[in-house]
């Protein structure tokens, strides 16, 4: 099986999720992969005009015979198949890391949200053999703004649009590259407090603000933590991070971006406890590989979440739940740190990769869609 893999948008968990999928896929199933990348930068840009740009640059891989073609939502599917209808006669896959329909805005726009890039969206999941979602919450979302957005269309507005979309769509998840799960290490209490870990894009969807106006907070009663902070920054970084990085220069143990795997694994062994305060999530990799780690997961009730934790690890004010994890761990009351590889099997890569190849081999063969949530 040859598959041309599309990714307009290469960075951060795209990447992540497009380099252990066609490794994983070419050294356990055979699957030849032709890839095609463009940097991950300016997303607008890129769903306006990576087809275009692909055609200028990769006119002959993009007129290569292959079996498949897989690609991510902020690729123009129909208009790639427009121009290279070679590419509409074998199956087409769109991969849905977010989707435009629930992406929070940084500013809110008075005149509304910009419809366009959701609309693309739309056409790109009505122009693909089938629809993958990394989660039920980002297919839900999806399907239900489409069918708010077009109720917009004041004239000629299609009637099974969502419902073919519906029909062609299934959910898998990114394939976590783990390892061994590590031997959770007691931790003894002292003055300290535990160590707490914020992993996540240093971006406004990820809500900094409430995390360090609770910890500024908490610091300022003396409730006893020590911080790590790492996760990748992309352009303007929110003003929140230096101010937080000032006020709380005595309990940081860590600062910034790890590129290297090795020590980020290291760094995540090293947390107690592993903190979301996303406004913005549709998978959670960042929370399922600090519980892989040992680190006891506290994630707001919302968004994804509920499909990854069970209710003991979800909050709806985060300080009334960070503030008696602490004190009781300070205390010797409570032990954080645990093996929770209940949470993180069905997302290991070992379990998510023979669905994958499952899906192309039935689309690729004709057969019906095997199940996919």
């Amino acid at each position: 099986m040859h598959v041309l893999f599309l990714e307009p948008f290469d960075a951060g968990s795209h990447t992540y999720f497009l380099d252990t999928l066609t490794a994983g896929l070419e050294a356990e199933f055979g699957v030849r992969a032709t890839v095609l990348r463009m940097p991950g930068r300016h997303w607008k840009w890129r769903m306006r005009g990576a087809v275009v740009w692909l055609r200028e640059h990769h006119d002959a891989e993009l007129r290569a015979a292959y079996d498949l073609v897989f690609c991510s939502s902020y690729l123009a599917l129909a208009e790639l198949v427009g121009f290279y209808p070679e590419l509409g006669r074998v199956p087409r896959v769109l991969y849905f890391h977010e989707n435009q329909l629930a992406y929070p805005q940084r500013v809110p726009d008075p005149n509304g949200r910009d419809l366009h890039f959701a609309f693309t969206q739309l056409t790109s999941a009505l122009a693909a053999s089938c629809c993958v979602f990394n989660s039920d919450y980002n297919r839900t979302s999806f399907l239900d703004g489409g069918v708010a957005l077009l109720r917009r269309m004041p004239d000629a507005r299609p009637t099974r649009w969502i419902e073919e979309i519906r029909g062609r769509s299934r959910v898998l998840g990114l394939p976590l590259d783990l390892g061994p799960v590590p031997r959770p290490e007691p931790r003894r209490a002292g003055g300290g407090g535990p160590v707490i870990l914020w992993n996540h894009r240093w971006e406004h969807d990820k809500n900094p603000a409430e995390l360090f106006g609770v910890l500024g907070e908490m610091a300022a009663d003396g409730v006893p933590f020590r911080l790590l902070v790492c996760g990748q920054a992309f352009g303007d970084v929110p003003p929140e991070f230096a101010l937080g990085r000032t006020r709380l220069a005595h309990r940081i143990e860590h600062w910034g971006f790890v590129a290297d795997r090795a020590h980020y694994h290291a760094l995540l062994r090293r947390a107690d406890l592993a903190v979301s305060t996303a406004v913005h999530e549709f998978f959670g990799v960042a929370m399922l590989e600090a519980t892989w780690a040992g680190a006891r997961p506290l994630v707001p009730d919302r968004l994804v979440y509920p499909e990854l934790f069970p209710p003991e690890f979800r909050y709806t004010d985060l300080r009334a739940a960070l503030e008696p994890l602490c004190l009781e761990f300070a205390s010797g009351a409570r032990e954080l740190r645990g093996d929770r590889e209940r949470l993180v099997a069905g997302h290991r890569r070992e379990a998510v990769l023979p669905q994958y190849h499952a899906l192309f081999t039935s689309l690729v063969e004709g057969a019906p869609l095997p199940s996919g949530g």
